[in-house]
C-alpha cells in the first residue's frame, strides 16, 4: 500500500482534523495511524489488520471511493521469485538392488516342545474358566435384582390393600430463565450499513446525567452508555442509528436524514429491562 500514508495525512490535515480525532471516531490505536501515515506498515500486526484500518481511515476521511485510492488498496505484493538453480530438478536417486538372500541365511522352524505345549494349553483353560465365572456371577446379580423388584413390588400391593394411599411424584418445574437486573440505564448506538453504494454516518450529541459530548460515527462503529439518571440524543441522521436499552431493542429513532431528539429516564425502565 505504498502511497495510502501520504494521501492519509495530507486528507486529514486538509480537513482539519486532528489524530486524536480519529482515533476517537475509528476506535484505532494511534501509534497504529501513525504507522499508516508513516507507511511502517512492520509495527502494524499483519496485512490483513493494516488494510482493514487504512479501509476505516479513509471511510472516516470520505475519501474510499477516491480512483488513486482504489489501485493503492487493489495492489498486491509481488511473489518472490525461485532462483534458477533451486529450480533445477532433483536428481533422482536409483531404487539399491536387493540383496539376493543367501542359502545360509534360511532356517528351519524347530517344532514346540512339550513345556510349550502345556503352558499353551493351560492358558486356554485359564481364560474359559474366567469367562465361565464372570458369566455365573453376572447370572446370578441379574437374579438377585429381579427378586429385590419382586419382593418390592409384592410389599407395594400390600400396602395398597390395607388402603395406603400411593403417593404420587410431585413434578419438577424446569428452572426460571435468567432476567438480567440494571440499575440504570445502558444504551448501545450501532451504526446501520443503510446505503450500500455511500458510506452510511451520523453527528451526535450524547448528554449523560447531564454531561455532554458530540461525535461522528461511521457505519459499523459501536458506541456504549451507561446512565443512572438519564440520557438525551440529538441524532442528525436518526435512520441510521440502531439504539438498544437496557437489553431492549428500541430500533431506529427516525428516517434517514431526519433530526431527531430523544430523552430517555431511569424512571420509565424497570430493572429488568421490560
Amino acid at each position: 500500500m505504498q502511497g495510502i500514508g501520504e494521501i492519509l495525512r495530507k486528507t486529514r490535515e486538509e480537513q482539519g482534523i486532528s489524530l486524536d480525532e480519529v482515533v476517537e471516531a475509528t476506535k484505532i490505536r494511534s501509534k497504529y495511524l501513525k504507522a499508516l501515515e508513516d507507511e511502517n506498515f512492520d509495527i502494524l500486526p499483519g496485512d490483513v489488520y493494516a488494510r482493514g484500518f487504512a479501509t476505516a481511515y479513509l471511510k472516516y476521511l470520505g475519501i474510499k471511493d477516491n480512483p488513486e485510492v482504489v489501485e493503492i488498496m487493489k495492489s498486491k505484493a509481488k511473489e518472490p521469485e525461485v532462483p534458477v538453480e533451486e529450480q533445477k530438478e532433483a536428481p533422482r536417486k536409483t531404487a539399491a538392488t536387493p540383496r539376493r538372500k543367501k542359502s545360509s541365511d534360511s532356517f528351519e522352524e524347530t517344532p514346540l516342545n512339550k513345556n510349550a505345549k502345556l503352558i499353551i494349553i493351560l492358558s486356554l483353560a485359564a481364560v474359559l474358566l474366567l469367562f465361565a465365572v464372570q458369566g455365573i456371577y453376572s447370572k446370578q446379580m441379574a437374579d438377585d435384582a429381579q427378586q429385590g423388584n419382586q419382593v418390592q413390588q409384592e410389599q407395594q400391593g400390600e400396602n395398597q390393600a390395607e388402603g395406603e394411599p400411593e403417593v404420587p411424584e410431585e413434578p419438577v418445574a424446569p428452572p426460571e430463565p435468567e432476567v438480567p437486573v440494571y440499575d440504570g440505564l445502558e444504551m448501545r448506538l450501532e451504526i446501520l450499513n443503510v446505503n450500500p453504494n455511500a458510506t452510511d454516518q451520523c453527528w451526535m450529541q450524547i448528554t449523560v446525567d447531564g454531561q455532554k459530548t458530540e461525535t461522528t460515527m461511521s457505519e459499523g462503529q459501536i458506541q456504549d452508555i451507561k446512565a443512572t439518571q438519564n440520557i438525551q440524543l440529538n441524532l442528525g441522521n436518526a435512520g441510521v442509528v440502531k439504539v438498544t436499552l437496557n437489553g431492549q431493542d428500541l430500533g431506529t429513532m427516525g428516517n434517514q436524514g431526519q433530526v431527531v431528539k430523544k430523552s430517555f429516564h431511569v424512571e420509565e425502565y424497570v430493572t429488568t429491562g421490560q
